[in-house]
């Protein structure tokens, strides 16, 4: 039971002062590890098939990481523009009550080689992967998912 309670609170605790990407890796690897003391490290390979893997959603069409951030997660998209599924957006953004449609909005790059911003603020990083992990899988993504994500993306050059 207290082996259960320190794996909870570990994978529930603050990342730090991250501030890089591999300041994320480091402490996904920390809660990883805590998790299963045999964890032996992120997989790009892993993170490429989470990114197009694709999860039904409450309407029942499928999406994956990519149908939003774009396929080639060098390039930024917006939403109702391009291949962006309108449905992810009516679907998880609240529709104005003055009956407008929902919002087109920015998606910056994921890959940090061509978004330098990208997994730099703590709150952001973990408020979307919040997000987005309830979204697709309808629940918390691990740390290992988390780290095989980011591990891959900065392969990307």
């Amino acid at each position: 039971m207290r082996i259960l309670l320190l794996v909870v609170c570990a994978l529930i605790a603050p990342i730090g002062a991250a501030t890089e990407p591999e300041d994320f890796l480091a402490a996904y690897a920390e809660q990883a590890k805590l998790a299963d003391p045999g964890f032996a490290g992120f997989s790009p390979e892993r993170g490429r098939a989470f990114y197009f893997e694709k999860h039904r959603i409450e309407d029942g069409s499928e999406l994956s990481c990519a149908s939003c951030h774009h396929a080639d997660p060098r390039k930024g998209t917006v939403a109702h523009r391009g291949q962006f599924p309108c449905r992810a957006c009516h679907i998880t953004m609240h529709k104005p009550s003055d009956g407008r449609s929902a919002i087109k909005r920015e998606i910056p790059p994921f890959a940090p080689s061509a978004n330098p911003d990208r997994f730099t603020s703590e709150w952001n990083v973990e408020a979307w992967f919040g997000w987005n992990c309830k979204l697709l899988l309808k629940r918390e993504c691990t740390p290992v998912e988390k780290g095989d994500l980011i591990t891959w993306l900065m392969t990307i050059e």
